[in-house]
């Protein structure tokens, strides 16, 4: 809806709540309308005020429950939620989205018990039983993660999320070829799943399929622009042919999510083949910075600085790599090479010798297999 639009209507329905201020159903709708337009504490303050005035009202109390997950007040959410026990506890969906504030807090084993209430409550209810999935696939215990949504399948058959669903716990499970099998029954089910898709193609590419891999994430980007995996697996399937369309697609995966660190480390690897060695440095340093144990990423960085003289940034990373894994023959080598040229001698012949002790080490391991 249009900016104007927006505000005309938050002005008539403010006007005639003023008129009728106990008609909740007015209330819920001019704080649908807050919320539109992106005035989550108002749309909170108004739901609150009806539910004070009025006694209890699920819909209402959910509704401002909602909202204020929205606007990232949990302890209020809960608060409210909590307030209302007493009259909405024979409800399926008050335990069920106590479940889901417990989720969002990461409370995963204290929002499985209150899945497992509603299910109990509403045996046939769906979104109870996959819900329940989705934290069992979080408490890393796929097989009964694949059961629940099984169960979600029984229930409503064509629901695409709950095959998808069934495809990750597959996954987890190291069945590739059931999890193939579970996306593209997600497809069958709906072919606009863009989370199908984009999980088809990351698959394929794990597989060494790269045309398909390219083909689903490409389909997924169409259905969908912000899913950040779905560019990745696309610039992934360009890598070996086609750099620059490559970069431009692990570009777009963390437009759309900051946060996707091998987008990252892949933009690294991309600048790092074409010798541009301060970009590397920039793309390697975000993905350090995401994750400070992501060993890849350190012992990368601290091959671009030694490229780029900077050999005490080099120490650093290799160091810092070194200290996680203190097995890590290249690492080594290539500290005593930064350690040679400050000419810091005594520490690079210990890291030379360091690394020839994991080279022998890694020898015998493999002979004795």
């Amino acid at each position: 809806m249009p900016e104007r639009d927006l505000q005309e209507s938050i002005a008539t329905l403010e006007q005639q709540l003023a008129d009728q201020p106990s008609d909740r159903a007015l209330g819920r709708e001019l704080a649908g309308v807050y919320q539109l337009a992106g005035r989550l504490d108002a749309a909170a303050e108004l739901l609150l005020r009806l539910l004070d005035e009025g006694g209890p009202d699920w819909e209402l109390c959910r509704a401002a429950v909602e909202v204020l997950r929205a606007a990232g007040k949990m302890d209020a959410a809960v608060e409210t939620l909590n307030q209302g026990a007493r009259h909405y506890r024979d409800r399926a969906d008050f335990w069920l989205l106590r479940g889901l504030l417990l989720e969002a807090m990461g409370e995963w084993e204290a929002a499985l018990g209150e899945h497992e209430l509603a299910q109990q409550i509403a045996p046939y209810m769906p979104e109870a039983h996959f819900r329940r999935g989705v934290v069992l696939l979080h408490l890393q215990r796929p097989n009964e993660a694949e059961q629940a949504f099984e169960r979600v399948l029984q229930l409503k058959p064509h629901l695409a999320a709950a095959s998808v669903s069934i495809g990750l716990a597959r996954e987890a499970q190291g069945d590739i070829d059931g999890a193939v099998a579970a996306y593209e029954r997600a497809l069958e089910c709906d072919a606009r799943c863009a989370d199908a898709h984009a999980n088809l193609g990351a698959l394929f590419g794990e597989l060494g399929r790269p045309d398909e891999a390219l083909a689903h994430s490409e389909q997924a980007l169409a259905l969908d622009p912000t899913l950040s995996e779905a560019a990745y697996n696309a610039g992934r399937a360009y890598m070996a042919t086609d750099a620059e369309r490559a970069v431009r697609f692990f570009r777009r995966a963390v437009a759309s999510d900051p946060q996707n660190l091998d987008a990252y480390h892949a933009l690294g690897q991309l600048a790092e083949e074409a010798g541009q060695w301060e970009r590397a440095v920039r793309y390697f340093r975000k993905a350090v910075a995401g994750d400070p144990a992501r060993e890849e990423s350190l012992y990368a960085l601290g091959l671009c600085y030694s490229r780029l003289e900077r050999s005490g940034d080099a120490i650093d990373s290799l160091r810092q790599l070194l200290d996680r894994n203190p097995e890590h023959e290249r690492a080594w080598f290539h500290l005593g090479i930064a350690c040679d040229k400050q000419g810091d001698y005594a520490a690079a012949q210990e890291a030379y010798r360091r690394a020839e002790a994991c080279r022998r080490q890694a020898s015998t391991s493999t002979e004795a297999s």
